[in-house]
C-alpha cells in the first residue's frame, strides 16, 4: 500500500476520534438538572420578563428586602426562563449540550492541525473530565464559551478588521451574563504586556520574535482594550455593573473569606482537609504537569503571551475549585500552542524509518484514544439511582434530579398554600425562591455578595451552632413564621435540629427524608398546624412496597435520612423502626448496622450493639468507625481481651492516637489487676 493510503488512514482515524469525543461530550452535557442556583435564575428571569425591567433591589428575601442588588446575570436568567417556559427542563439540558459542544468546537478550531489530531483530542478529553463537574446549567458555561472565543480571536485573528467587532459583541453578552466578564479585558492586557516586553526587553532564545504581532495587529490589540472596557458599561447598572467584579474581589480579600471556608466550590483545590475532592482533581494535576512540560520542550520558542496566560490562570485555579475549568481551557491552548514548534520525532527514543510506519503508529494511537473515550461514554450510561416514588431506576441523564432537591417538602408548602418569611439553610434558598416566591420570602440564598459576610456569620450561628439567642433575634427582626431544613443533599447539623425541635411556640408539620418544616404558632399557620403537627416520639416509617422493589439492590436512603434525624433527637424507638425497615430493603447495607448499633449503644443494650457492630465490620472491615465501635462493644460486654486486641490493631494503623493509647493502657492495667 502507498504512503498516501497510510496518510489518509492517519487522517480518518483522527476524524473518528474527534467524532467520538464530541459524541461523548454532548452526551455528558445532558446531565440531569441538579444545580440549586438554577431555580433562583428561573424565578428572576420570570420576574424580568413579566415586569419588563431588571431589578435593582432585592425582591426575593425577607432579610435583605430592598437592598441594592447588581444582578449581573440577568441576561442568562431571561434566556433560561424563556427556554424552560417554552420547551421545559429538557430544553435547558439541550441548551447546555449545545453550549458545551460549541465551546469544544472553538477549542478544536483554534488549534487544529492535521498532524496533531490525536493531541487535540487527548487534551480536550482532559478538559472534559474537569469541565463535567460544571455541567449544572449556570452562567459559567456561557462564560467558558466566551473565554474560548476571546482567546481564539486574540491568538489568531487580530490581523482581521472584524476582530474588534466580534470581541465587542462577545463582551456585551458576557457583561450581562456572568461576573467573569473581566476576563475579556484581562486577556487583552496580558497580550499587550507581552507585546511590549517583546519589543523593549531582552528575552532568552527566540522569545522576542515568537508569536510577535505585526504593528497593525498590535495597534488593533491596543484598541481592543479600550473597546472592551467601554462596552463593559453596556449593562443595566452602568458603571456599577462594570466594576462589580472588582468590588467582589476586594470583598473576598477581607471578611468575606468566610464564604471560602463554608462553600465547597469557593474552597482551594489543595487546601487543608480537601481529601474528599472528586477524581477531576487528578486530571487537573495532569494538565498542570503536561502543560508545564510543553513549555520545557518548547523552551527556545516560548510565546510570552501564552506563558503569562498560563501563570495567571494557574494561580486563579489554585484559589477556588470553581475556577479549575478555566485553567483547563488555558492548559489546552498552551499544550497545543507549544506543540506547534515541537518535533516529536526528535524527542522520542526511536525514529520512524518510513512515513507509513509513523502514520500507522498514529492511527493506532488515535483508535486507542477513541476506544478509551467511548468506553468512558458507555460508563456514563450506567450512572443512575433508584427512585422510590416510581419504584424505577432514574438515569442521571435527562430531566430533573430526584435526589438533589427537597421537592416533596416544597410540594407540601405549595399544596397547603403556606406563606410567610422563612428561615432556611443556604442550599435551599434558591430552590425555595424558584418554586414558592413570592408567597415565601427566604432567609438566605446563593447571592453571597448581596447578603454580605456579617449576615452569613449570623446564619452560621443558627444553622451550624444552633445558637438560640441569634435565632430569637433574627425571628423577631425579620418576623419569621416558618423554618425549612433541607436534608435531601446534606445532613442537617445536630444543633439546628435540636434548636428547632425545642422551640415551644413552633410546631413540626413536615418530616421526611428530604427535610423538616416548622411553623410558628401564629394565626395564619393555625389550620396547617392543627392538621399536620407531628410528634416524632410516635413516628412510624412509611411503608415501602417490597414487591415493587423486587430483587434489585437498592440503598434505602429515605429510611436512613429519617433515622439520622431521630437519632439526633435521641428518639431511639422511632429510629430503630426506621432502621429495621431499612434492613428489610437492603440487608447487606453496612451503614444501617452501624447506625442501629449506635442506637442500641445509647440504649445501653450492649449485646445488641455488639451484634450490629460485628456485622458492620464484616461488611466493611476497613472502616475505622466500625472497628472502633466493635472494640468499644467488647469492652462494655466485659470481654477485655478481645477489646484490647482490637484496640491494638487500631493503634497499629494510627500510632499517634492518644485516646486509644490511654484506653489500651487502662485495659492492660485492669487485666493485670485481675491476674
Amino acid at each position: 500500500m502507498s504512503d498516501l493510503f497510510w496518510n489518509k488512514l492517519n487522517y480518518f482515524t483522527g476524524l473518528m476520534a474527534i467524532a467520538v469525543f464530541f459524541g461523548v461530550a454532548a452526551f455528558a452535557a445532558n446531565l440531569e438538572i441538579k444545580d440549586l442556583d438554577l431555580w433562583l435564575h428561573l424565578r428572576t428571569g420570570q420576574y424580568i420578563v413579566e415586569h419588563k425591567a431588571v431589578p435593582h433591589q432585592d425582591v426575593l428575601s425577607c432579610t435583605i428586602a430592598g437592598k441594592p442588588w447588581t444582578n449581573h446575570e440577568w441576561l442568562f436568567q431571561v434566556i433560561v426562563y424563556t427556554i424552560q417556559h417554552n420547551w421545559g427542563f429538557d430544553g435547558l439540558i439541550t441548551m447546555q449540550a449545545v453550549v458545551v459542544s460549541l465551546t469544544f468546537l472553538v477549542l478544536l478550531l483554534a488549534m487544529y492541525r492535521r498532524d496533531r489530531q490525536w493531541l487535540a483530542v487527548f487534551a480536550m478529553f482532559l478538559v472534559l473530565m474537569i469541565y463535567q463537574s460544571r455541567f449544572t446549567i449556570r452562567p459559567d458555561i456561557f462564560s467558558l464559551l466566551f473565554f474560548a472565543v476571546d482567546i481564539y480571536i486574540l491568538s489568531l485573528c487580530m490581523d482581521k478588521r472584524w476582530s474588534l467587532w466580534v470581541l465587542g459583541l462577545v463582551q456585551v453578552l458576557w457583561v450581562n451574563m456572568h461576573g467573569y466578564f473581566f476576563f475579556g479585558p484581562l486577556l487583552v492586557v496580558l497580550g499587550v504586556a507581552a507585546e511590549l516586553i517583546k519589543r523593549h526587553a531582552w528575552l532568552p532564545w527566540e522569545w522576542n520574535t515568537t508569536g510577535r504581532l505585526a504593528d497593525d495587529a498590535f495597534k488593533r490589540l491596543q484598541t481592543a482594550l479600550w473597546v472592551l472596557l467601554a462596552v463593559c458599561l453596556v449593562n443595566p447598572y452602568g458603571i456599577e455593573g462594570a466594576i462589580y467584579p472588582l468590588k467582589v474581589l476586594f470583598q473576598s480579600a477581607g471578611e468575606s473569606k468566610i464564604f471560602f471556608k463554608h462553600i465547597y466550590e469557593l474552597q482551594a483545590p489543595f487546601g487543608k482537609g480537601q481529601a474528599y475532592l472528586p477524581s477531576e482533581i487528578g486530571y487537573y494535576k495532569g494538565l498542570i504537569l503536561i502543560s508545564a512540560l510543553s513549555f520545557f520542550l518548547n523552551r527556545r520558542k516560548v510565546d510570552l503571551r501564552v506563558l503569562f496566560l498560563w501563570w495567571i490562570f494557574l494561580l486563579f485555579s489554585l484559589a477556588a475549585i470553581r475556577n479549575l475549568v478555566f485553567f483547563a481551557a488555558v492548559a489546552y491552548f498552551v499544550i497545543l500552542a507549544n506543540s506547534m514548534t515541537i518535533s516529536f520525532e526528535r524527542i522520542l527514543p526511536f525514529r520512524f524509518a518510513a512515513p507509513k510506519f509513523k502514520d500507522l503508529t498514529v492511527a493506532l494511537l488515535q483508535c486507542a484514544l477513541a476506544g478509551w473515550i467511548l468506553h468512558y461514554g458507555v460508563q456514563l450510561t450506567h450512572r443512575g439511582y433508584f427512585d422510590f416514588d416510581t419504584y424505577e431506576r432514574k438515569s442521571e441523564y435527562g430531566e430533573v434530579s430526584k435526589r438533589s432537591f427537597a421537592y416533596h417538602a416544597v410540594d407540601f408548602l405549595i399544596a397547603q398554600k403556606i406563606k410567610g418569611n422563612f428561615f432556611n439553610d443556604f442550599n435551599s434558598g434558591a430552590y425555595l425562591v424558584g418554586r414558592t416566591s413570592p408567597d415565601i420570602k427566604v432567609f438566605i440564598d446563593g447571592r453571597t455578595e448581596v447578603y454580605g459576610a456579617q449576615f452569613f456569620q449570623t446564619y452560621q450561628k443558627i444553622w451550624t451552632s444552633g445558637n438560640r439567642k441569634a435565632f430569637d433575634e433574627a425571628a423577631q427582626k425579620y418576623r419569621l413564621t416558618g423554618a425549612f431544613l433541607n436534608s435531601a443533599n446534606q445532613q442537617i447539623p445536630v444543633p439546628a435540629v435540636k434548636l428547632f425541635y425545642s422551640l415551644k411556640d413552633w410546631r413540626l408539620v413536615y418530616f421526611d427524608y428530604d427535610g423538616m418544616i416548622f411553623l410558628k404558632n401564629v394565626p395564619e399557620n393555625q389550620a396547617v398546624i392543627s392538621r399536620y403537627a407531628i410528634d416524632l416520639a410516635k413516628w412510624q416509617p412509611p411503608q415501602i412496597d417490597l414487591q415493587k422493589v423486587g430483587s434489585r439492590k437498592v440503598y434505602p436512603f429515605p429510611n436512613i435520612n429519617r433515622a439520622r434525624v431521630l437519632m439526633t433527637l435521641r428518639l431511639d424507638e422511632p429510629a430503630l423502626r426506621e432502621l429495621n425497615a431499612a434492613i428489610t430493603v437492603a440487608p447487606d447495607a453496612m451503614e444501617i448496622y452501624q447506625l442501629r448499633g449506635d442506637v442500641y449503644a445509647h440504649m445501653k443494650k450492649y449485646r445488641r450493639a455488639f451484634e450490629d457492630f460485628r456485622v458492620a465490620t464484616m461488611l466493611s472491615p476497613y472502616d475505622r468507625h466500625n472497628r472502633l465501635r466493635l472494640a468499644w462493644a467488647y469492652e462494655r460486654l466485659g470481654d477485655h481481651e478481645n477489646a484490647l486486641r482490637h484496640y491494638q490493631r487500631l493503634l497499629a494503623d494510627t500510632p499517634k492516637d492518644a485516646k486509644i493509647k490511654d484506653t489500651i493502657k487502662r485495659l492492660k492495667e485492669r487485666n493485670k489487676g485481675k491476674k
